[in-house]
């Protein structure tokens, strides 16, 4: 809150400061975190040309920011400025089975930036071959479809409850009481309805008249009350982090450009660590896992190798961003509440577990490309993961690498 000073929760908080210490000139840019890819490429580019001109740039870029970079990058195409390298940290490349999720449970992920869609279809579609259509495949599913079976239940216990009914046979479906009901769906759907909703509420009014149907005419009209709800949450942002999208859209038409060095890292939650219990992102983790195994609770290690990889660290999605640091409130209390609970929980599990913080992960250590592994060093490091010594590893290595 603007008025609470104290109580605000700063994202980088430290970091800045840390990587300016050993002669760093630090930019940190802020673009809307509900805006497309393109929208935000662009926020940035605006944001680097005024602050960086004429200046050699090397980018990190965390989760979507790390998109952000690469369209830059590779459609922007500044002149202003020139780009060396770009490190991506936890970037779903290709996408996330979460927002999969969010998108056929949730309706989240349908709202998309008409321009860039259009843009990214007309440089990848080939319509003389099926290879390169990143529309192959998705004519056979309708994408709507499982969002239409979770809403079934919901839609029929709420009809079942109105009419008082336990069973879909006994409900009659030229009951007074439905009737009733559809018309009120009706009026409320026809407040601020588009020429789409609008006709199509026109249709399922005459369908019922004729056929005496108001339990299919009120279920339909649930279904569209339920994903207008939705469409008021969703946002651009939630379309650009799916896995078609990222994987069929994204990444074919946004190659890498010659010259600039990609070089990402990864993360993983510790499924030994039995304080990850407790954490909010513990529900998308366990999505993601039986998708595409281990992740940090948002991306996965798979999706967040691009180009260069220098490998993985054990921590969740947020923990990289060091926002639980509230100003003037003491050092880290929330941060010293977690390590202690690590520490609790590490003493609690068994000896023969992997320990809180060490990546126990074959095929994904921390040394990835470099000899001197750094970051492997600090996944062997049995404290709480800290953001601000992760920074200034990367800061380390991309000076080792002439940048």
């Amino acid at each position: 809150p603007e008025k609470l000073p104290m109580l605000q929760i700063h994202y980088w908080r430290g970091i800045r400061e840390a990587l300016e210490k050993i002669g760093a000139n630090v930019v940190i840019a802020k673009v809307p975190g509900t805006g497309g890819i393109r929208e935000r490429a662009q926020q940035l580019d605006s944001l680097l040309q005024s602050r960086l001109e004429s200046k050699h740039v090397n980018i990190i870029g965390h989760s979507m920011g790390g998109l952000d970079a690469r369209y830059l990058i590779t459609h922007i195409n500044p002149k202003s400025y020139s780009v060396g390298s770009l490190t991506t940290v936890c970037t779903p490349h290709r996408g996330s089975p979460f927002m999969d999720w969010c998108r056929d449970y949730l309706s989240l992920g349908y709202r998309v930036d008409p321009e860039q869609l259009i843009r990214d279809f007309a440089m990848v579609w080939k319509p003389s071959t099926t290879k390169n259509n990143p529309l192959s495949g998705i004519g056979a599913s309708n994408p709507s479809a499982l969002s239409d079976a979770l809403l079934q239940d919901r839609i029929d216990s709420i009809i079942h409850h109105a009419v008082g009914s336990d069973s879909a046979a006994e409900i009659d479906p030229t009951d007074v009481r439905l009737r009733e009901f559809a018309q009120f769906l009706t009026g409320l759907l026809s407040e601020n309805a588009s020429v789409g909703e609008t006709s199509q509420l026109v249709q399922l009014a005459r369908k019922s008249a004729k056929e005496l149907d108001y339990l299919g005419r009120s279920m339909e009209l649930l279904r569209m009350v339920y994903r207008r709800i939705m469409a008021t949450l969703d946002t651009p942002a939630y379309a650009c982090l799916t896995t078609d999208y990222c994987q069929r859209f994204f990444n074919p038409s946004t190659p890498n450009v010659p010259g600039v060095e990609y070089l990402s890292i990864g993360a993983h939650m510790d499924p030994a660590d039995i304080s990850d219990k407790v954490n909010p992102l513990i529900i998308p983790h366990d999505i993601i896992y039986k998708a595409e195994g281990p992740n940090d609770g948002f991306v996965s290690l798979s999706s967040a190798q691009w180009g260069h990889y220098l490998g993985s660290v054990c921590a969740d999605h947020f923990d990289f961003t060091n926002r639980w640091r509230l100003t003037s409130l003491g050092r880290d209390f929330i941060g010293t509440v977690a390590y202690w609970s690590g520490k609790w929980s590490s003493w609690l599990s068994r000896k023969d577990a992997p320990a809180a913080g060490s990546s126990a992960l074959p095929g994904h250590s921390g040394s990835g490309i470099f000899g001197d592994s750094m970051l492997a060093e600090l996944n062997q490091s049995r404290s709480r993961f800290d953001p601000i010594d992760f920074y200034l590893r990367v800061g380390t290595i991309l000076y080792q690498r002439g940048f």
